[in-house]
């Protein structure tokens, strides 16, 4: 796999764990055929309730017994995914659908291009023309709840969505995930789910830290030693000054980002870019307090040094992994599924050992992480639906189907890197520990070599596993997949890690007009305070800017939001 495809597929993975790259994954170790539980019909109090067509003992599963269409508005979907002879308004993924539920679908419009969506988007919500369904995002969700054009789908929920559904949903703590979706007490959309796990990791190399008799570092002073002597003691042999520092990039911070400097905030007690409550309840804005100053200057003390590549701010992701690959790096900050990318290093040079730590610790020992944003996307049903139903026994469908617990569909999603992209409801969902929970699982049949009994989506995944650990890195895709699965997933389980929780996650008003710039300022402003250009001082001119300009009146509206969700 190419580098660049790489680093769009972590750029997805960073929103969702529906892992296009292989087999469905991140459901249950014990995951068995669902059945459809009996109900009983709705009375919905927002006025949609279950169709005319729908039985007494309806359920996620109940086959409606005359044809029923619904019309969707779609995003993503391209012809070139879909299996050769199938159609968008023709395919396999649709026939799925229809054999299971005799739910036909109609797209009302269909688009790759995200803008070009918004675009179709904003003209059904203007001329109030809604397909029946649509994935769309926090602020356009709010904009049809507020005008009313959305169904209340509480008790729908409770009726249709299955067990597994409901089981991703309730593995997320406190409900933070299914509490996006309601207004007023009211589950007005079904948000995706963003997984645990997309924190930034360290990634070493083993082999480095062997040759050089170096300890596995586990605080930030050791992490300063270990770049220090990768930089300056010739760690590849090859006699040359050619070994860079720690690895970054001019984003300074983001959520699954690669060579970000999260870590380092962090571990000062730090969190740029989210929301949280001071000691005296007030709201705050991570980027604006002394840790973060505290952060920027020990960071400013590393590339001063030398730590920190002289080079990272012309550098771009591609340069950094030609870098890797390269061999002239051997130490950086990349997510679990940061291992993809790495084995090239290994493909280049079979020697290569590259390890994940949750590091760097704390005083306390705590590797400290901000989880990501419980959703971004939010599928809502349209009030005037003839089958508002129909949306989460589709849902339901799909994910068994995704997660091939349907033997029927795993001939159709053994790809999920063009199969997922296909399905007509893109929500994309998953457990909240969903690659923790699945290293069992390895450790096992790694023991016992015994493949019975798992669950089909987790095959493809266990065999990879399975034959790198009998002969490591002799096959790249295998010790690839392995890296990230199992040696990484099994870090971001790692005892030492404690979540910092934001209290706020969307987006007001004031940030929607007014953030691009607070943004810019707060990334240049960094960026000059890290590289020396400015001093650390213009951090509380920042601060006083960042509030003057608009910071102020977005920290109300939080604070507001907050108290009156």
């Amino acid at each position: 796999m190419r580098l660049k495809k790489i680093r769009v597929m972590a750029l997805l993975l960073s929103m969702v764990m529906v892992l296009g790259v292989l087999a469905a994954c991140g459901s249950s170790p014990k995951e068995e055929k669902v059945a459809a539980p009996a109900g009983s019909e709705s009375t919905n109090a927002g006025g949609n309730e279950p169709s005319a067509t729908a039985k007494e003992d309806d359920g996620p599963f109940s086959k409606y017994e005359e044809p029923v269409t619904v019309s969707l508005g779609r995003q993503g979907v391209s012809g070139n995914n879909l299996p050769a002879g199938d159609t968008l308004e023709n395919n396999k993924y649709l026939k799925y659908v229809e054999d299971r539920l005799n739910v036909k679908v109609k797209y009302d419009f269909s688009v790759e291009d995200q803008d070009a969506y918004n675009q179709k988007v904003t003209l059904a919500i203007s001329s109030n023309s809604l397909p029946d369904i649509l994935v769309v995002d926090e602020q356009q969700f709010k904009r049809m709840a507020k005008a009313g054009m959305l169904a209340d789908l509480t008790e729908l929920y409770d009726q249709y969505a299955s067990p597994l559904i409901k089981d991703y949903y309730n593995s997320y703590t406190g409900d933070r995930v299914l509490n996006t979706g309601r207004i007023d007490g009211k589950l007005m959309a079904l948000p995706n789910t963003n997984i645990d796990g997309n924190y930034q990791l360290l990634w070493i190399r083993q082999d480095w830290l062997n040759k050089l008799k170096l300890e596995t570092p586990r605080t930030m002073d050791e992490v300063k030693t270990v770049i220090k002597a990768f930089k300056e003691q010739d760690p590849d042999g090859n006699g040359k000054a050619d070994t860079v520092g720690l690895l970054g990039d001019k984003s300074v911070v983001a959520d699954g980002g690669f060579f970000t400097f999260d870590p380092v905030f962090n571990a000062n007690h730090a969190y740029p870019k989210n929301w949280f409550k001071d000691e005296g309840g007030n709201i705050i804005y991570g980027s604006t307090t002394p840790e973060t100053k505290q952060a920027l200057s020990e960071l400013r003390e590393m590339y001063a040094d030398g730590l920190i590549d002289k080079e990272f701010l012309t550098r771009k992701y591609e340069d950094n992994a030609g870098l890797v690959s390269g061999g002239r790096a051997g130490i950086l900050f990349a997510p679990w599924f940061g291992g993809w990318a790495l084995s090239d290093a290994v493909k280049a040079n079979p020697e290569a050992d590259w390890v994940p730590l949750a590091v760097p610790l704390d005083g306390d020992g705590k590797r400290n992480i901000v989880p990501s944003t419980p959703s971004g996307t939010f599928m809502v049903v349209n009030k005037k639906a003839e089958h508002p139903e129909a949306a989460l026994k589709m849902l339901s469908v799909e994910y068994e189907g995704i997660r091939l617990i349907d033997p029927a569909s795993q001939e159709l999603y053994k790809d999920l890197g063009v199969g997922w992209l296909n399905y007509p409801i893109n929500v994309q969902l998953d457990y909240q520990d969903s690659l923790a929970r699945d290293v069992p699982i390895y450790e096992k049949v790694i023991k016992d070599k015994n493949l019975d009994g798992l669950p089909a989506r987790i095959l493809p995944r266990v065999k990879a596993v399975l034959k790198n650990n009998e002969n490591p890195k002799q096959d790249i895709p295998a010790y690839a997949d392995s890296l990230a699965f199992y040696t990484a997933a099994s870090i971001t389980g790692a005892k030492e890690i404690v979540k910092v929780e934001p209290v706020f996650y969307g987006k007001t008003e004031a940030m929607l007009k007014k953030g691009a710039n607070l943004e810019k300022l707060e990334n240049e402003t960094f960026l000059k305070i890290i590289t020396g250009t400015s001093p650390l001082e213009e951090f509380d001119k920042f601060v006083e800017t960042w509030k003057s300009i608009g910071g102020e009146e977005i920290t109300k509206e939080v604070a507001e939001a907050v108290e009156s969700p």
